[in-house]
């Protein structure tokens, strides 16, 4: 494996009562790879992906989001 390729895990979780879909992603310090578990159809796991992409790209580099960060430490 090259330096530019990254291990990726992609793993289905049971389907949850609370939501339709429900994606988690991380990537464990330290590493370039990564992971995605999801729940839901694989169809509407991409949908949202890219919608929360297309969101993302404008709304964190201009600090529209709420932080919840415990700014006391």
């Amino acid at each position: 494996m090259s330096e530019d390729e990254k291990n990726v895990s992609i793993i289905r979780e049971p389907d949850d009562p609370l939501a339709e879909v429900r994606i988690s992603l991380g990537s464990p310090r330290g590493s370039s790879d990564f992971y995605i578990v999801f729940r839901g159809e694989p169809e509407k796991v991409v949908t949202l992906l890219q919608n929360a992409l297309l969101v993302a790209k404008v709304a964190l580099p201009e600090n529209a989001y709420d932080d919840r960060r415990d700014k006391t430490s």
